[in-house]
């Protein structure tokens, strides 16, 4: 499967792993992982690399 690493652009550490959706609503950006846990971050997608398996969001100010 291609589940991805979401990160919050210049952090070492995940927000995330598992995740299999990401939906933007506003300046959230929900992620849900493979067992259909979820989490919000406060920012916006600015990169997703499936062959990588991260994502990388930035903070919005």
């Amino acid at each position: 499967m291609c589940e991805l690493k979401v990160y919050m652009k210049g952090e070492k550490e995940s927000l995330m792993e598992g995740v299999v959706l990401l939906v933007t609503r506003g300046e959230m950006v929900q992620m849900e992982d493979i067992l259909g846990r979820t989490k919000e971050a406060k920012g916006r997608i600015v990169e997703v690399s499936i062959s990588g398996q991260r994502a990388i969001l930035e903070p919005v100010v």
